[in-house]
């Protein structure tokens, strides 16, 4: 799938999320650099961030001096002058959260140009897939979002343009060879269907984009099982057969799977799409499109194309205490969309699709344990087998990636992964996946880790008094960022300084006089980070 604009919408998640928690700009980029982001690319986005709230803050401040402006000037009295204001300043200073669909990011409606989605989320959004884009002339068009493809009379697929046969064979204005007209190429486009899985006895909406319909006659789509014929249905481009607009060159109808005969299991479907003439002749595009109708279990492929379960990794999604949602199913939808997104921003995924399936275990939407989530995918799921296979258990009130046991981790959908996780083997991502998952949680933890100070435990006793000047001060410190360096103050002057690479208890002797002696210890770590602990010790001495 195409990364970046999902990897750069879920990472400015993060930094206006934390930055909004009181983190410092220091703090926010060394944890996402210390995990593989580059320093420019974060830089970049909290700049966009601070440039984000800068213009926020001069939009309600520029409205204010100009309500300002209105009070100061306008002759009504002063009652009614209060009660305008507030109701205008109402107006002007809302700023909704939701997705503006021109450039597909979460901003406020102030912030954005073009149509706006008010409290939804971008990545909820069709408009805002990203996938293949092939224009009304034939050019394929790399990491596009589908709202504006659609929008200029383009059809979309949810594929890289490389992984598309007309994109690589069919059109000279493919994203390698853009040079010429596709006129006269009789017959050349492509099919989908949706789902690409689906269970026995529902709907599957199979379409074909004819990109020149220019003497076509009928265009129609054999389904096949192997060599064997299920059926023939005629595709329509009349806007009347699930096939968007009249005259749009999308061809398309439904077939309802209830026309095979009953079985167990997985089948595996191909279509044949035959285009018909005026002058008699016709053209076939073989194997067109594949798809999946499956029965009598509960183990749904998704998103990548399925085959050989036996010699492919898995990856099995199941869902944990979605029951308590009003919409448990769709959620659960939405969320391993979502998370396959993320994951397939990784050059390690995307460029080994072809070595992965993808299931969504529909047996329930929260599980007693673990063993029942196992026992489910090895019932449904095809060739299941936990040294090659990951189940991945979705869970909300997840804060952190667990690994319940070997090949099955618990996790909270919304997630980025570290960057050197492209560098690795995918066995290896998928054996030690809770390695690679990055939550919202753990990056909190992290940046708590940067700014928290070091810890000085104090053991030297200041509830006595002491009748000797040698008085050894003892005490502890800890701390996240080493080195430390570590300093003893006795009535402000230092006596004492020392470097630590690790938790330490350190021992100083200190010479007392007579009266109240005031003790001071200060560690400062790597990042800056200060803390200070202090003993006043009393001493009699004669």
């Amino acid at each position: 799938m195409l990364s970046k604009n999902k990897i750069d919408k879920k990472l400015e998640e993060y930094v206006k999320r934390n930055r909004h928690s009181g983190y410092s700009r220091k703090a926010v980029k060394k944890v996402l650099v210390d995990h593989g982001y580059d320093e420019q690319y974060v830089e970049s986005l909290l700049k966009k961030h601070t440039e984000k709230q800068f213009v926020k803050r001069y939009a309600i401040a520029a409205s204010i001096l100009f309500l300002i402006s209105i009070f100061a000037f306008n002759p009504f009295p002063i009652g009614k002058q209060k009660q305008e204001l507030t109701g205008y300043a109402t107006v002007i200073s809302a700023s909704d959260e939701g997705c503006c669909m021109s450039v597909c990011q979460q901003t406020g409606k102030d912030e954005c140009y073009g149509d706006f989605a008010v409290n939804k989320k971008c990545d909820e959004l069709e408009e805002c897939t990203v996938g293949c884009c092939i224009d009304k002339e034939g050019y394929c068009l790399q990491n596009y979002l589908y709202g504006n493809c659609i929008a200029g009379e383009g059809a979309n697929i949810y594929k890289d343009c490389g992984d598309i046969v007309f994109c690589k064979n069919i059109t000279d204005k493919s994203y390698w060879a853009r040079a010429y007209s596709i006129t006269g190429k009789r017959g050349a486009g492509f099919a989908s269907v949706k789902p690409n899985a689906g269970y026995y006895k529902s709907t599957f909406n199979i379409r074909y984009f004819l990109y020149d319909k220019k003497d076509v006659a009928s265009v129609s789509a054999e389904i096949k099982d192997d060599k064997n014929s299920i059926a023939i249905i005629e595709l329509y481009d009349d806007g009347a057969h699930n096939d968007a607009g009249k005259n749009d060159n999308l061809y398309a109808a439904n077939w309802d799977s209830s026309e095979l005969t009953s079985f167990d299991g997985y089948k595996s479907l191909h279509i044949d799409i035959n285009v018909g003439f005026a002058d008699g002749t016709k053209q076939t595009i073989g194997n067109a499109k594949s798809f999946v109708v499956i029965n009598n279990n509960k183990c749904l492929p998704i998103y990548t194309d399925w085959s050989n379960p036996d010699q492919k990794h898995g990856i099995i999604f199941a869902a944990q205490k979605y029951d308590n949602l009003s919409d448990g199913w769709t959620e659960f939808e939405n969320d391993a969309n979502s998370f396959l997104g993320t994951l397939f921003s990784l050059t390690r995924f995307s460029a080994n699709k072809d070595l992965i399936n993808v299931y969504r275990l529909e047996e329930s939407l929260t599980y007693s344990d673990i063993s029942t989530v196992k026992n489910s995918a090895d019932k449904d799921c095809p060739a299941y087998n936990e040294t090659k296979d990951l189940i991945i258990i979705l869970d909300k009130g997840e804060d952190y990636c667990v690994e319940e046991e070997d090949g099955i981790v618990r996790i909270n959908p919304h997630l980025l992964f570290y960057k050197n996780s492209s560098d690795a083997e995918l066995g290896q991502v998928l054996s030690d996946f809770c390695k690679y998952a990055l939550t919202p949680k753990k990056i909190a933890d992290d940046i708590l880790d940067f700014i928290g100070p070091p810890k000085i435990i104090m053991e030297t006793l200041d509830n006595l008094t002491y009748n000797t000047s040698k008085v050894n001060l003892t005490f502890n410190i800890s701390s996240k960022n080493y080195p430390v360096a570590d300093t003893v103050y006795l009535d402000g002057v230092k006596i004492y300084t020392s470097t630590l690479s690790r938790d330490s208890s350190e021992i100083v002797e200190l010479t007392l006089i007579n009266g109240s002696n005031e003790v001071m210890v200060g560690a400062e770590d790597k990042n800056e980070n200060v803390a200070y602990a202090q003993l006043v010790l009393n001493a009699t001495i004669e």
